[in-house]
């Protein structure tokens, strides 16, 4: 490590290429879900136009005010949506910069697939249970199918490419090294 690496904040631990992993991961995981939704609420149950949809997303910002804000509050939503991808990219980022031992399970391509998969699940477990009851929107019921289609979905489209891709610096880093324990 140099003068420069420590003026950066930047040690050993990060491979060349984080943050583009990072802006890829929050974007891929944005459009995967909104993606998602969308198909399902315009195309399955056919109760929804993709403007709703992004406005429903700020009503947990800005309640049902939201629906009547046109343009803009599905901007808002977009936006927010976007924000909420990137920050559970943050989450894993974080949890993998400051955990050697999650870095050395990553590396190799079996953990970060499970990984991803319970990654995914518990986010959505989170946004249920913990981040929308906090917000001014709805959680989803147990008891409907939304629920249990967000859980199935969240694991291979939200956590999945979250630990893919940003594990895969650390495969690149560690490739021709000796497997962690």
């Amino acid at each position: 490590m140099d003068a420069g690496d420590v003026r950066r904040g930047r040690d050993e631990t990060w491979p060349p290429g984080l943050w583009a992993r990072f802006a890829l991961a929050g974007v891929w995981v944005g459009v995967n879900d909104i993606s998602f939704a969308i198909a399902v609420w315009t195309g399955l149950y056919r109760r929804a136009s993709p403007p709703r949809i992004l406005q429903a997303i700020a009503a947990g910002l800005l309640g049902p005010a939201s629906f009547e804000g046109g343009r803009a509050t599905a901007a808002l939503g977009l936006f927010l949506h976007f924000v909420i991808a990137y920050g559970w990219t943050a989450v894993f980022l974080v949890a993998l910069l400051g955990w050697p031992a999650l870095r050395a399970r990553v590396a190799r391509p079996g953990w970060a697939l499970g990984l991803g998969l319970l990654y995914g699940a518990l986010v959505w477990l989170a946004m249920d249970f913990i981040v929308l009851p906090l917000s001014r929107a709805r959680p989803a019921a147990v008891s409907t199918p939304w629920f249990w289609m967000q859980l199935a979905q969240h694991p291979f489209l939200v956590g999945l490419p979250i630990v893919w891709v940003l594990s895969g610096a650390w495969r690149r880093a560690t490739a021709g090294k000796a497997e962690p324990g």
